[in-house]
Parts: structure tokens; sequence; C-alpha cells
């Protein structure tokens, strides 16, 4: 602990210009470890993960995939165990993926404070070149997230680009040809962290969280104990194999709770020693409340070489969230009815629902409990008590806050505003959750959806008036009438997008097999909040 409390210290004292040395942009980065942690060739290196693909049993998750952990060593002995993650996310048409890495060697052989992104346009690996996110990575390198200096007073900018964490390192780069074989095309934001203290972590989530969205997938590289002399670590010596179990297995549950101070704590009691913990520990801070994690597949390099006094644990660990959820949006398993028949809500019944969100709202951000029900039963009509599909719209100064809905009925048109209310101000992964002293800043907008009618295809689509949604195997996505008129988009732009959304080429609108549901939506809001 003495050793962990110095190095803090000098962690905390090191200057901006120490931990992140400027670098001239660059169009390549060569592979590092080709050859050595995976195989240089590109044929053996695609026939080797494509074993590792053969040799998965079928394997189903619950929900939409959003995070993976997977590790990280050289592929004969962990390779297997990250082709189960890598496998569970072929299907969902990610186009960005963010790597939260650990650096093993720091600038120069000291640990750095803060993250590094590198100043390059392009990864390069034995399959191909990978470009990076360059909007991405240059908005986050120019946040103002700063952390103040405890021994110096001073403040150290939390993001930089610093080449030496990237040299000769495997962490992040391990991970790419297994994102080459899955995905195809993505776009990189390779991230490498170094220390963080205090309410780094924060800060730095803070500042990721704006890029985190239905076609990101987060990507934390980091293998778990490392046991022997030549690690530092024995903390047992006897049932070697069964204790590094129970280590291991004691901070998955903690990581599978996401429980960011339970696995600190954990961390502190053991002294384990994975090393991506603070990658994971990011990751459980990034995390959204409903999300569900798993583990696929747990190995060690003790078991595979029969000789546990030197061993290292891998997991691969996946994190979803509800399947029906794409970007605060419900996307159903979708049901039909015959008719879109048209409706409205009487002038009173829209003022009741708006009132029961503002409600809900300002009850929800106090207390966090939903209003109490006795006091607006005798205001519902029947109407109001019948199921309908209802989104709740959060907006702040004009900008989207939050929105979530049910395009299928699911309960009472009051119920629905008041879980919508709920979940747009507190779940939608996409934005923090509402404090109380915003409410006031917020409107709430309520739309009101008819039941779903197919149609054959997109000639009987009515842009700007109708909502529609398109399905093509487990591929989906919704758009609210509103929001091709808000953007400004012709039918064709908004099937592009909408096909984009669902993870598709964006002429898939044109394909067969494509199916086409339309919905019309009674939408009102408040007027602005002062």
């Amino acid at each position: 602990m003495k050793l962990l409390s110095l190095i803090s210290l000098v962690i905390a004292i090191l200057t901006q210009s120490v931990l992140f040395a400027e670098t001239e942009p660059q169009q390549v980065w060569e592979p590092q470890v080709a050859g050595r942690f995976y195989p240089g060739s590109e044929i053996v290196l695609k026939d080797q993960v494509n074993t590792f693909f053969q040799n998965i049993p079928k394997q189903s998750i619950k929900g939409t995939p959003i995070a993976l952990i997977s590790p990280h060593a050289g592929y004969q002995y962990s390779g297997q165990v990250a082709a189960y993650g890598y496998s569970a996310i072929k299907a969902y048409g990610f186009t960005r993926i963010i790597i939260l890495s650990p650096s093993h060697f720091g600038t120069g052989g000291k640990r750095f404070r803060g993250v590094s992104i590198l100043n390059v346009k392009i990864f390069k690996t034995p399959l191909g070149i990978i470009p990076v996110d360059q909007d991405a990575c240059d908005q986050l390198l120019n946040t103002s997230q700063e952390s103040a200096s405890h021994a110096s007073h001073k403040t150290i900018k939390l993001f930089g680009s610093y080449e030496g964490a990237y040299k000769g390192e495997h962490s992040l780069e391990t991970q790419l040809p297994f994102l080459q074989m899955t995905l195809g095309a993505f776009k990189l934001v390779p991230i490498m962290v170094g220390a963080l203290l205090d309410d780094d972590f924060d800060q730095v989530v803070n500042a990721l969280r704006p890029f985190v969205d239905d076609k990101t997938l987060i990507v934390v590289s980091s293998d778990f104990t490392h046991y022997g002399e030549g690690y530092g670590y024995i903390p047992f010596k006897k049932d070697i194999e069964k204790n590094i179990r129970n280590l291991d297995y004691g901070a998955f549950e903690k990581i599978l709770s996401k429980d960011f101070e339970g696995l600190r704590a954990y961390r502190k009691e053991t002294g384990i020693n994975a090393c991506g913990i603070m990658p994971i520990e990011l990751l459980l801070k990034l995390l959204p409340s409903d999300a569900h994690g798993e583990i696929l597949n747990y190995d060690t390099s003790g078991r595979q070489s029969n000789n546990f006094s030197f061993s290292v644990s891998y997991a691969s660990i996946i994190f979803t969230k509800p399947s029906e959820t794409k970007s605060g949006y419900y996307v159903p398993k979708v049901q039909t009815r015959d008719s879109n028949p048209s409706f409205r809500l009487a002038e009173e019944e829209k003022a009741v629902l708006l009132s029961l969100a503002r409600n809900t709202l300002e009850t929800f951000t106090k207390t966090g409990t939903p209003p109490r029900l006795e006091l607006i039963e005798c205001a519902l009509t029947p109407r109001l008590k019948e199921k309908y599909g209802v989104f709740v719209t959060l907006k702040k100064a004009g900008d989207l806050r939050g929105c979530i809905g049910h395009i299928i009925p699911k309960t009472s048109l009051f119920q629905g505003v008041i879980e919508n209310t709920i979940n747009s101000s507190s779940n939608d992964w996409r934005f923090n959750p509402v404090h109380a002293k915003e409410v006031s800043d917020i409107t709430i907008e309520i739309s009101v959806l008819s039941p779903l009618k197919k149609i054959q295809g997109p000639d009987e689509f009515t842009v700007g008036t109708e909502g529609i949604i398109i399905r093509r195997g487990p591929a989906s996505a919704v758009f609210l009438p509103q929001v091709a008129a808000e953007q400004g988009w012709d039918k064709v732009e908004t099937l592009r997008h909408l096909c984009q959304k669902a993870g598709l080429s964006t002429d898939a609108w044109k394909d067969d097999g494509m199916e086409f549901y339309v919905f019309t939506a009674e939408v009102f809001h408040e007027g602005k909040k002062l």
C-alpha cells in the first residue's frame, strides 16, 4: 500500500507536458505485436480466428450487446476465450468501436494520469486498415474535463495524446483482428487508460458518454489474475486452481452487478492484479442502469499448460441492454393490426397527461419514486385508461435530453406516460440522469401512437405524417413521425437514415425481405418553461 501511495503521489505532481508529449499527426500506426501475440500472416491469422469461431457452440444472449470485456494475451492462450465475445456481436452492425485498454508500459516505464488517444488516422493489422473516428477523437482531446492535483493544486488535462503508451503495447492491438473478422468496416476510438484518481473516473466517463450510441460498442481489454513469482503475486500456495477461480469470480460478481465501489474495495482487499482494472471501472460507471452482464467463457493458462506455478486468467464478459431498446426507443417484436385508425385526444386529456408527466418528472428527480396515483385518479377518462403506444420526449433549450417509449401498447396510456417519463429522465443511456435542478429548464413532449399497420413497401409510407419501422431478420429501427420533419428529410433520406440506424446498408430499404410498418402519432407538448 505504501508503494501504491507513492505511485499516486508521483502521478499527481506530473505536469501535463510530461503526461502527454506533443506528437505530429501520423497517417498509419503500424502493428506492434503481429507475429508475436497473433500471426503476422493474413492467411494464417484468418484461419486461426475462424477456427476459434467454429469451436464455439451456439450461444444466445439476453438483449442487445453494448459492451465487451475481452482478454488480450497471445492468441494461443486467450484467443478462444476472446472469440466467445466477438462471436456474440456479429449480427448487430456496430460502426464505431471504443476500446479502453490498460497501458502496460506507460510513459517510458512510468505510469501516467488520465487517458491517451493516439494522434493517427489509421490503425493497421495484417488484415488491413482501420480508420480512426477522427471527429470523436478530436472532440475528446479538446475536452475541457480537467482534474485538480492535490499535491500541486494545479489542474491536469485528463485527455491527451502520448505515443509512448502505444509503442510495443498489445492490449489494444490484440482486439483489432477479432473486430475486423467480426464487423468488417468500422471506425475506431483507441483509448489507452493510465492511472485515474479521485473524481477522474466521473470526468472521463462524462466526456465519453455522448459518443456511446446504438452503433457504438465499448470493448474493455483486460486479463484477470496473474499468479506466480514472475508476477509478484502469490496470495495462496495450496488449491491454486480452485483459489484462482474463486478470486476471479469474486471480481466477476462485482463487475456483473456494476458495483464500482465494490470492485475497488475487492481489489484493495485481495490485491487482485487484473491489468485492465481501471478500464473496467470506467465501464461500470459508463453502463446504463438496465445493462445485464453475462460471462460467456472463462479459462486460465495454468489449466491449458497443466502448470499453475504461473497462471493468467481470461474471461469474455458481455453486457447487453433489453433487446427492445435502441437509442432510448423501444423497438418491438412487431405485431400488427389490420387497420390504422385515426384518433384524437380531447384537449383536457392532453392537459392531464402533460400535467402527469410534469408531476412525475418533478417527483422522481427529487425522491426517486413516482407520484401517488390516487391523487390523479379522478382526472382519468376511460380513454386514458386504454392501452396505447406512447413516447415521452424531454428537451432542454431545444436539445434532446431523453426519449423513451413503447411502440406496442404495454399498459394504460396514463401509466405509460409515468413509466416513460421516468425512463426518459433516468434510463436513456445517451444522457446523464436528469437532476432536480434541471427540471424547470426542461419541456415535455408526448407522442401517443396509433396501432401499427403493415405496408407492402416504402411507396405506401407518407413521410412527415407517419412514423415507420423497418425490420429484416434481427435488425430493426424506428422513427417517430416528427423525426423526418425536424431533420428536413425527404422520404429517401428518411429511409436511408433508418437503415443506417438499424445497422444495415443505407440502400437496404430497396431489398427483398424488408418489412415495413407505419403508424401515426398525436404529438403535443408543454409551452416553454421559464
